[in-house]
């Protein structure tokens, strides 16, 4: 009986879960709004399909819903700042103590690592989908 909802799972190497129903959706009062974070993963609201920075919303049920993939491109500028300066201490450390030395003393790397030596080295890879983004222009138009 939310007025918004946000969906943000994060299932590392598959598609997100849908763990917001239509019947949760349904409950929700006219004009509320669902704001699916995880749809470049599948999305986790059930039944939702990817929007645009150019078409962004879509109303369904009498609920608003935004499901723009790539969502920070809306701001590339702010998100490439924030990107680096969050995975800078991380190079950092792998430019001082190297890869091997990183991955066996830095849990946090170890489990970013995907592949080493010509194999696969993470979990989640084998079993991985790849879902592809809605295509839309890079360009944003406000």
């Amino acid at each position: 009986q939310a007025d918004i909802v946000i969906g943000a799972v994060l299932v590392p190497g598959s598609r997100a879960p849908s763990v917001i129903t239509a019947d949760m959706l349904s409950d929700m009062p006219e004009m509320g709004i669902v704001i699916d974070v995880a749809i470049d993963q599948g999305g986790s609201v059930e039944g939702i399909h990817p929007t645009t920075h150019r078409d962004p919303t879509y109303l369904s049920n009498g609920v608003t819903h935004y499901a723009v993939t790539n969502m920070p491109g809306i701001l590339g500028n702010t998100s490439s700042v924030s990107l680096s300066n969050a995975t800078y201490p991380y190079v950092l450390r792998l430019a001082n103590a190297g890869l091997d030395t990183t991955v066996l003393e830095d849990s946090a790397i170890s489990w970013g690592v995907t592949t080493l030596n010509g194999h696969l080295t993470h979990p989640a890879v084998p079993g991985a989908r790849t879902v592809v983004p809605h295509r839309e222009t890079s360009r944003v138009e406000y």
